[in-house]
């Protein structure tokens, strides 16, 4: 299949001096040593992780671009985008943050620079196509930020030339001597604020990208990428936003959110999409930069502005590990509409800290998770209206924990990205539930915080029969064919053998070619059969459970919940005990109809493990196809599909 690329966003931690503990939002982050309070190990300090903001002084961000290049690079033939042309389109792409109504943000491009080298810190925001040898990444969006509150005095230097950085003279940030830099107004200033953002984009002959700034000019060449859809992703990176899991929206809308942090570069409509802002970027974009939110500047309401608060309300409360028993770091939380079953936002739970080395200004794991996750607390900005809360790992699938941030990579070293998503259950809420896939309704008014949403992930036994995903199959997929696993009855009573268990979701891993496709399946079941030798019987006629329709994963698990769990788990386990079952089977279903959706009319997907010289798990010989309705299934040897069940023991 067609990979997605990445687009690397960095925030620089070779900041100066800086900030406050905050619990982890949408926000990229640096961390905060102010009063150097001792950390676990000895000659260090306590690090704060905190979001980088820009300070409401440097409204609007005054961002050049380098010149130097024109017309722009063309690794693919001819160049033909100029840098005036590439500085409309980009400036479009900031306007799409400017004229959010509920948030403040403003970001203007003033100027050019004519820099022959790549991007640095120089308090020159710098737009740039040119990137160094080793730069890989489609574009990167790295800032410079403080890591502890100072007091910046006039004339004083900040980034280490001989030219002074801040001025007394001014309120606001000013290029005040007309040399092309910025400076700061003198004053007080807190951790995390931003100093210097840079945004490059790689056009470079070995591994660049044609860049290219009309909706027509998008194609499926994966080399060829549209600048805004690039652009406005950076630029959410250049005023303090952080990746985010949001890459498939509803059964029927196959989008994702902007800061998503991998594009699809050969479907257009994927492209398209994440040229175009999601509610869960507008709605980050307001709650860190608020209108309303201050008497005068930028944060004051003027004309076509709307007040934060008269939009939006929160949801808050935190992410508890059910089986560790402790605060999670980074897990990811989302609310959805119960009405349209769209994500509208989401966000990270946990506040963390690290330990800083002043001597070598390395960043440590101190060992001792009640340092370094102080809380398992998170936040969603909601419009008025009834949600479900979810939660979901930050596992791999479908970004990993260093594509994030600190908050998620400490979650990830303390092993905290184990569990299962689910939704938030109310009072039912536990380690240990009777519906796993249960959610409570959560209304939400504009201006109203409702809190207590507090998730316990549940304490899963996961008959999972694979190892990690090493391929995903298969290619030239005909509609209707089927997909099967087995579950052999023998391990389905090993979970809690003296007593009842629940039998609550199987989990399907997919992947879609085309990012803009929903993974839709035309069913998903539970089903029994039996095995001989290489050959399998599987019951579709009479399944257990099914759903027809079923969302897959978007490069994630999908879950199949079931109805009644309790019940479902005594009577398995009773016609087991009987001889009825000798066999589960976990049984999806591709489309029935072709063409397949998507650029690239290819069916989904299933993860695979194995086709490797050295697997990292035995292959078991429980996986199946079909091709003809379920008549004949033909085992394949080689490789375990990545489907599973989940089971608790019955509370």
């Amino acid at each position: 299949m067609r990979k997605a690329f990445a687009m690397t966003c960095l925030a620089a931690l070779t900041a100066l001096t800086g900030a406050v503990p905050a619990m982890a939002g949408g926000a990229l982050e640096t961390f905060d040593i102010t009063g150097a309070t001792p950390s676990p190990i000895a000659g260090q300090v306590t690090a704060k992780v905190i979001g980088i903001r820009w300070d409401s002084r440097c409204m609007p961000v005054q961002f050049v671009v380098n010149n130097t290049l024109n017309p722009i690079p063309n690794p693919l033939g001819a160049p033909f985008l100029t840098v005036a042309a590439a500085t409309t389109a980009m400036q479009g792409s900031f306007n799409a943050w400017n004229q959010i109504p509920t948030s403040f943000i403003n970001m203007q491009i003033t100027g050019t620079v004519a820099n022959p080298g790549v991007r640095g810190f120089d308090m020159k925001n710098e737009l740039t196509f040119r990137t160094a040898a080793g730069f890989t990444a489609i574009a990167s969006s790295p800032s410079t930020s403080l890591i502890s509150d100072v007091t910046f005095v006039n004339g004083q230097g900040i980034d280490g030339d001989a030219d002074p950085d801040v001025s007394s003279a001014i309120t606001v940030c000013t290029d005040v001597d007309g040399d092309g830099d910025i400076e700061f107004p003198a004053g007080f200033y807190k951790a995390g604020t931003i100093l210097d953002n840079d945004v490059q984009f790689n056009t470079k002959t070995t591994n660049g990208y044609r860049f290219t700034d009309t909706p027509a000019a998008m194609d499926t060449t994966t080399r060829s990428v549209d600048l805004n859809a690039i652009a406005i992703h950076e630029f959410g990176h250049s005023f303090g936003l952080a990746h985010v899991l949001l890459n498939n929206k509803s059964a029927s809308n196959g989008g994702g959110a902007t800061m998503f942090p991998f594009i699809d570069t050969g479907d257009p409509a994927a492209e398209a999409d994440q040229g175009t802002l999601d509610t869960d970027d507008i709605a980050w974009a307001s709650y860190f930069y608020p209108e309303g939110s201050a008497a005068s500047g930028p944060g004051a309401l003027q004309a076509g502005d709307v007040a934060f608060n008269s939009v939006y309300g929160l949801i808050r409360g935190s992410v508890t590990h059910g089986v560790l028993n402790q605060p999670i770091a980074g897990a990811s939380v989302s609310a959805i509409d119960r009405n349209t079953g769209e994500v509208f936002t989401t966000g990270y739970s946990g506040t963390a800290q690290l330990s800083y080395n002043p001597a070598t200004g390395g960043l440590f794991f101190t060992g001792n998770v009640a340092h370094d996750i102080v809380n398992g607390n998170y936040v969603l900005p909601v419009t008025k209206a009834n949600w479900d809360v979810a939660v979901e790992p930050v596992d791999g699938q479908p970004v990993p924990v260093t594509s994030v941030g600190f908050t998620t990579q400490i979650g990830g070293f303390y092993g905290q990205h184990n569990f299962n998503e689910e939704y938030w259950n109310g009072n039912q809420e536990g380690a240990i539930e009777k519906r796993a896939g249960e959610s409570k309704n959560v209304h939400v008014n504009e201006g109203e915080i409702q809190t207590g949403i507090n998730i316990i992930t549940n304490a899963d036994v996961t008959i999972a029969n694979f190892g990690a995903r090493d391929f995903v199959g298969f290619t030239a997929n005909p509609a209707g064919r089927y997909f099967a696993v087995r579950i052999p009855a023998s391990q389905i009573q090993a979970v809690n053998p003296t007593g009842d268990i629940t039998i609550q979701a199987a989990a399907f891993n997919t992947v879609v070619t085309d990012n803009s496709v929903v993974p839709a399946f035309a069913r998903a079941m539970l089903t029994t059969g039996s095995v001989s030798g290489t050959t399998a019987t599987v019951n579709l006629a009479n399944p257990i459970e099914q759903e027809t329709g079923f969302i897959g994963g978007d490069n994630d698990f999908g879950l199949l919940y079931f109805k009644n769990p309790h019940t479902l788990g005594k009577k398995v386990r009773k016609d087991i005990e009987k001889g009825d079952i000798t066999d589960l089977f976990l049984v999806l279903q591709l489309p029935t109809t072709t063409p397949f959706p998507g650029v690239s009319n290819a069916a989904p997907f299933i993860g695979l493990d194995g086709g490797v010289a050295v697997n990292d798990a035995p292959l078991f010989g429980y996986s199946f196809i079909s091709s003809d309705g379920g008549v004949t299934w033909v085992q394949q040897p080689s490789f375990n599909f990545l489907f599973a069940l989940i089971l608790q023991p019955a509370s």
